[in-house]
């Protein structure tokens, strides 16, 4: 989660603003993961290998 800067440089005195962010950022890296395991998993011969939308 160091990769998010809103999570280090929280200033946030409510728990439940940083119980989101949290969250946020967890959900973030879980979508990524998913998004990442289905590109090599669900792959077809002739899709191109680059991971930029055209």
């Amino acid at each position: 989660m160091n990769g998010y800067g809103k999570i280090r440089r929280c200033f946030e005195r409510d728990g439940q603003v940083v119980d989101f962010y949290l969250y946020l950022a967890a959900a973030f890296v879980t979508v990524r993961a998913l998004i990442r395991e289905a590109r090599t998993r669900y792959r077809w011969d002739t899709r191109p290998t680059t991971r930029r939308l055209k």
